[in-house]
């Protein structure tokens, strides 16, 4: 699928839903929020009803949009780690991925909202990342894709987030996580982040209007 037919088949969906919103409402595939015009009719639609987003393999949302509300979130970078048949690629990403051989190689680094049309089935945690951190939005938050042919048995995924403090002399406040997720070879999506969509589906509930983690 081209980078413009998978917005354009997003964008009917979700514009049909903006306009007949009459309950809360899951997005399986945040990346479709990239889009500007999707993400700013999306927010201004659900003032009587709530818009979730799973969690998915994104360590510590809770705590960024926490940060990002109180106006201490300075920056957010997600890195993800995986072997190359891991990757569902799109573009100039897809054939970079396919020259890997034996060494590490890092497909991208940069702004999530370019990345977001060309790994719209990698990238999901970014994207939710960069809806809690709204005050960098898919623009400023950064998103690394690296890809490892030794990494056999798991999918990585980084995330550090800035706070307050100063950055350029490595006095800010910083907090690093790692996780650690169970796939096989060929496996887009790693075992447990399955188990954390259905949890956040049971979690999906009772949290008035607005854009909520679940």
């Amino acid at each position: 699928m081209k980078c413009h037919d998978w917005s354009k088949s997003h964008k009917l969906y979700l514009n049909f839903v903006i306009e007949a919103l009459v309950a809360d409402y899951l997005i399986g595939s945040p990346t479709i929020l990239a889009d500007q015009e999707v993400e700013r009719e999306l927010r201004a639609s659900c003032v009587k009803h709530a818009i979730y987003l799973p969690a998915g393999a994104l360590w510590g949302g809770e705590d960024i949009k926490r940060m990002n509300d109180l106006g201490t979130l300075q920056a957010l970078k997600i890195t993800m780690t995986k072997h190359p048949s891991c990757f569902k690629l799109n573009g100039y990403l897809k054939e970079k991925n396919a020259s890997v051989t034996d060494e590490v190689i890092t497909l991208y680094e940069g702004d999530v909202r370019s990345l977001c049309p060309l790994a719209p089935n990698n990238i999901n945690t970014m994207a939710v990342a960069s809806m809690l951190a709204s005050s960098l939005g898919f623009d400023k938050v950064i998103g690394k894709l690296v890809s490892d042919p030794q990494l056999h048995e798991w999918h990585i995924v980084e995330v550090d987030a800035w706070g307050p403090g100063d950055m350029d002399s490595g006095k800010a406040f910083h907090v690093n996580t790692k996780r650690y997720n169970p796939a096989a070879i060929g496996a887009v999506t790693g075992t447990v982040t399955l188990t954390s969509f259905l949890s956040s589906l049971k979690n999906a509930v009772g949290k008035g209007p607005g854009v909520h983690l679940c």
